[in-house]
């Protein structure tokens, strides 16, 4: 967020406040009246008003607040909604700062796996917490390249780069509305669903055949194992919500693990169930 801000009053000519944006690259402005927040003026609203009106013509009423605590991905979910082009940043009922697109844009690129494209691990985590705190079902599956070493020591660690984009490029396809991938870290994957294993298990099956069917740069055969955990929904969760959604990460990592070693592609944490599926 932006902590240094301008606050214009509502009675201020836009002309004034189109000299604050040349002179202090101001990218939208909280209108206050008596003291209070009465709208929000952005860059946009600027250009589409006529300079001799003054802000309470060209605002929007329509004021999003944010609190600062908040993850980044709220601030995109509350962006990608459509419903506002300013968020203004909350601490204690205080005005704190303010939030536009192109500054979340630039701070998600932090977020955001380059070689793959996908969002890195603490996604997952915004989304697995949102989950837990509504009560829902909920269950992780890992992915894990077999062999991936050796892809890497045999055709070169930038075929293994392209394997792994070419990954991250069908789970992504692959996902709905409801369930969410990011890369792990090295050459695993992390897919959070809001379901009992049983349909977790059907949705990682499909997944794993997605990948076997695909042809992979220079027809380098790829093979990948995955592992499943689930918290029920009749299960108590820790007062430590990250250390119960690292745990079950955890067990679904130790499942891939399993399902490697059994040379199986699918493995259940807690009873380890295994099962092999034709591609």
């Amino acid at each position: 967020m932006l902590k240094k801000y301008i606050v214009v009053n509502v009675l201020d000519g836009l002309r004034y406040i189109q000299n604050l944006v040349s002179e202090n690259q101001g990218v939208g402005f909280p209108v206050m009246e008596d003291n209070q927040i009465v709208g929000v003026l952005t860059y946009k609203d600027l250009l589409q008003s006529h300079p001799n009106r003054i802000a309470a013509d060209a605002m929007s009423g329509h004021i999003v607040y944010i609190d600062a605590h908040s993850s980044i991905w709220k601030a995109k979910e509350m962006f990608d909604s459509g419903d506002t082009d300013l968020l203004l940043v909350q601490d204690n009922n205080q005005l704190v700062g303010i939030i536009t697109k192109s500054l979340l844009e630039a701070e998600l690129g932090k977020h955001i796996d380059l070689l793959t494209g996908l969002p890195k691990k603490d996604f997952i985590y915004y989304n697995a917490i949102r989950l837990l705190e509504s009560k829902q079902e909920m269950s992780f599956a890992f992915f894990d390249v077999n062999n991936f070493g050796l892809i890497d020591k045999v055709h070169g660690h930038v075929a293994g780069d392209i394997i792994l984009q070419e990954i991250g490029t069908i789970l992504k396809a692959n996902m709905t509305d409801q369930t969410y991938v990011s890369r792990f870290g090295g050459d695993e994957f992390l897919v959070l669903t809001p379901y009992y294993v049983d349909k977790c298990y059907i949705f990682a099956q499909n997944l794993l055949r997605a990948i076997s069917r695909y042809s992979f740069h220079n027809n380098i055969p790829v093979t990948v194992s995955a592992g499943i955990a689930e918290k029920k929904e009749t299960q108590e969760c820790s007062q430590n919500i990250l250390g119960t959604i690292s745990n079950l990460i955890n067990l679904a990592s130790l499942a891939s693990t399993k399902a490697k070693k059994d040379k199986c592609e699918l493995s259940v944490a807690a009873n380890y169930t295994t099962c092999n599926f034709a591609g």
